[in-house]
C-alpha cells in the first residue's frame, strides 16, 4: 500500500474570493491487498467519517440531502452507491485521488493527521482479514 498525501488550495467566488485548503490522498493498493478487499467485501468500509467538504455550499448540501428517491437512485447508478456518502471509504481510495477541503489550514493539517492514523488502521485491517487463523486456542476461564 503506497500512500501519497498533498496539500492543495482552491479559490472559489467571483467577488468575495474564498480560499479552501484541501488534503489530497491517493492510495495505490498492491494486488494482494486488492484481492483481500474484494474477497472480504471491504469496499464500503469507512476509513474516515466526515461531513461535507468546505467547498460545498450550504444550498448544495441541502439539495443533496433533500434529493428525491429517484434522484438518489440515479446518482447511485451513475456515480456508484459510494457517492451518496461524504465519508471516506475504501472504494473512494480504490477509485483514485480523493480531495477534501477545509476552511482553515490548521483544519487541513489536523485532517491529515487523522487520515494517516486511519490509513495505518486500514492497513492492519486488510492484513487481519487476509487469512483465517488455523491454530486452535485452548484456555481455561
Amino acid at each position: 500500500m503506497k500512500v501519497t498525501i498533498n496539500h492543495v488550495q482552491k479559490i472559489v467566488g467571483m467577488i468575495r474570493k474564498t480560499t479552501h485548503h484541501g488534503v489530497a490522498v491517493k492510495v495505490d493498493f498492491n494486488t494482494e491487498e486488492l484481492a483481500v478487499i474484494r474477497e472480504r467485501r471491504l469496499e464500503r468500509d469507512v476509513v474516515v467519517e466526515r461531513g461535507y467538504s468546505s467547498d460545498i455550499s450550504e444550498s448544495a448540501a441541502m439539495r443533496n440531502e433533500n434529493r428525491s428517491l429517484g434522484g438518489r437512485l440515479l446518482k447511485a447508478a451513475v456515480s456508484g452507491t459510494d457517492s451518496m456518502s461524504t465519508n471516506l471509504t475504501v472504494t473512494k481510495l480504490m477509485n483514485g485521488e480523493d480531495v477534501y477541503f477545509h476552511e482553515k489550514p490548521v483544519e487541513a493539517k489536523q485532517y491529515e493527521d487523522v487520515l494517516k492514523e486511519s490509513l495505518v488502521t486500514l492497513k492492519g485491517w486488510i492484513e487481519g482479514n487476509a487469512e483465517v487463523e488455523k491454530e486452535t486456542a485452548t484456555f481455561e476461564l
